[in-house]
């Protein structure tokens, strides 16, 4: 059991050390904090639909497979709007509209996709059923951010868009690669897989790189002097993972279906830090930037000690 803490102790920090160039980066004053935003648009338009194209091109499809996909789905959908709607009553002290919004969104929306992706990877491999999971969830993620999330950081239901949430490069680069997939594309093209391989090894490094430039534009001090960010990630990494995961082993106990591989990447989805659009959203709709900032930085710190933790004790069962 040791050995399982060890294992996913090692991946997150290597993670988070992969942060230290872009921290070091800005404190000598090489680049600024600003300049992460071409970084970002690298890694959403081409790095990480790239990585989901290589990965959906993987999975082997069969009937129980299919199943397993549409209850992972529904099952992603479920605990989304449970949560935004828990969420409300939990964050009803803080009087500020904004500030609470960005407390909700903080809490409910994760980095699967930048962070939960490539750890299932690391930890489980390519082409496992953790991993498939991952990707379903992170694809329910995305749209539901671009729908509920951005509602929570805007304050505003017309800000929504069904245009962005389903015609987003995640959702449109797993179409294309259940496409090629089911097609054989890959057989005949066996360079498709080496073109996609290389876009998507960018989604590690880059991600954590503008996590560390971000790290260097702020004060620690200032970072976690605030009960929010605590707030914020005592809710996001602990209280709303404990709930889904409970839920998936109930849920394993009366179905077959739900292995522990399927638990393992449900968690993975949802135990990970607060999503990285958190600070692009709230730019974009006029949110709280300062605690935006202060809540994906805090929860993705301290996730170096939850998530490794939260694994152990789901090995134990």
């Amino acid at each position: 059991m040791n050995d399982a803490l060890w294992i996913m102790l090692k991946n997150v920090m290597v993670f988070v050390a992969l942060a230290i160039p872009g921290y070091l980066l800005v404190k000598c004053k090489e680049l600024t904090q600003a300049q992460s935003g071409a970084l970002s648009k690298l890694l959403m338009f081409v790095g990480m639909p790239f990585l989901i194209l290589t990965n959906s091109i993987k999975i082997a499809f069969d009937g129980e497979l299919l199943l397993m996909i549409g209850v992972v789905a529904a099952i992603g959908i479920a605990y989304t709007f449970a949560m935004f709607f828990a969420s409300k009553p939990l964050t009803d002290m803080e009087k500020e509209e904004k500030t609470k919004g960005m407390m909700r969104f903080c809490s409910v929306f994760s980095n699967s996709g930048f962070l939960g992706i490539p750890l299932a990877m690391a930890v489980f491999g390519a082409g496992s059923k953790v991993l498939t999971v991952v990707i379903i969830l992170n694809i329910i993620t995305n749209v539901l951010m671009y729908t509920l999330g951005v509602y929570l950081v805007s304050g505003d239901k017309r800000a929504m868009s069904l245009k962005k949430a389903f015609l987003n490069p995640v959702l449109i680069a797993f179409v294309v690669g259940i496409i090629v997939n089911l097609l054989k594309v890959h057989e005949y093209v066996p360079e498709l897989v080496t073109y996609s391989n290389h876009f998507s090894n960018l989604v590690t490094p880059i991600s954590m790189t503008i996590l560390g430039m971000k790290m260097g534009a702020i004060n620690f001090v200032d970072l976690f002097k605030s009960w929010k960010t605590y707030y914020v990630a005592a809710l996001k990494l602990v209280a709303f993972p404990l709930v889904i995961v409970a839920f998936a082993l109930a849920l394993k106990m009366a179905w077959s279906g739900i292995t522990m591989e399927v638990i393992f990447g449900i968690f993975i989805a949802f135990a990970t830090p607060t999503a990285g659009l958190a600070s692009t959203f709230s730019d974009n709709y006029d949110g709280d930037t300062e605690n935006a900032v202060a809540f994906t930085l805090g929860t993705t710190l301290l996730s170096v000690i939850t998530i490794p933790l939260f694994y152990w004790l789901i090995t134990l069962l």
